[in-house]
């Protein structure tokens, strides 16, 4: 009976470690974005203020803790032509997202990473929104979860692209992951080759969601097993 128990214990402490990411995320997208305001995460609850949403206005990738690879700022490579940017934000939603500014990246995938140390946590809800790429490309969408190597969600999108680098907004498309574990990354390619454009980057810790537990809580969420087994064969064994 004792060992039962420290296995069903031991294998709890594993399931936790093993699928504190992957069995709790959720993903969002591909959804019409025009806005801020139509994110799934405009309704969330985040935690102390922790939100940020970068729409490379001020032509700088600027927001804290999150690094954008490879590419840059559309304006700074290709100074006042070419944008594709949300539609709201040169102040009016009219079509043309030609007036705004985003990120750009001659190749097909384009990578936002986030840090911890800088941020305090990893955020729990991470996304982005597709702006342009090749005639009718499909899209996909990538989280990767805490541990820098668990892909959280996996999500392709196709039938929104059209056949215009004309900065038309109609197209753009939002694609976002939440996962209580964390998110130390995300990815967007598009999966027929050719230049990206990408913008109001998004990310943010929810105060709301259960938490899950940390790898030093599970460390020791399995100690206080063992030494809960081996107080109850003692107890046993006195008897």
């Amino acid at each position: 009976m004792r060992r039962l128990a420290v296995h069903v214990g031991l294998s709890l402490v594993a399931m936790l470690w093993l699928g504190a990411s992957s069995a709790f995320a959720s993903p969002f997208g591909p959804t019409p974005y025009l806005q801020a305001s139509d994110s799934p995460f405009a309704s969330v609850n985040f935690l102390g203020g922790y939100f940020y949403l970068e729409d490379f206005e001020d032509h700088a990738l600027n927001t804290p803790g999150v690094s954008g690879s490879p590419g840059g700022v559309t304006s700074i490579l290709f100074g006042s032509g070419y944008h594709d940017s949300v539609d709201a934000d040169d102040g009016a939603i009219d079509g043309s997202g030609l007036r705004g500014d985003d990120w750009f990246d001659y190749g097909a995938t384009v990578s936002f990473s986030f840090s911890a140390a800088i941020l305090g946590a990893l955020p729990t809800h991470a996304g982005m929104v597709w702006t342009d790429g090749p005639f009718g490309t499909a899209v996909n969408f990538i989280a990767i979860g805490s541990d820098g190597v668990t892909t959280v969600c996996n999500i392709t999108g196709s039938g929104f692209a059209n056949s215009s680098f004309n900065g038309e907004t109609a197209e753009d498309r939002f694609f976002g992951c939440s996962d209580p574990g964390g998110i130390s990354s995300m990815t967007m390619t598009n999966l027929s080759g050719g230049g990206i454009e990408i913008d109001h980057v998004q990310y943010g810790r929810a105060g709301s969601q259960a938490a899950v537990p940390e790898p030093a809580s599970l460390v020791l969420l399995g100690s206080g097993l063992a030494v809960a087994a081996r107080e109850w064969r003692k107890k046993r064994q006195a008897r």
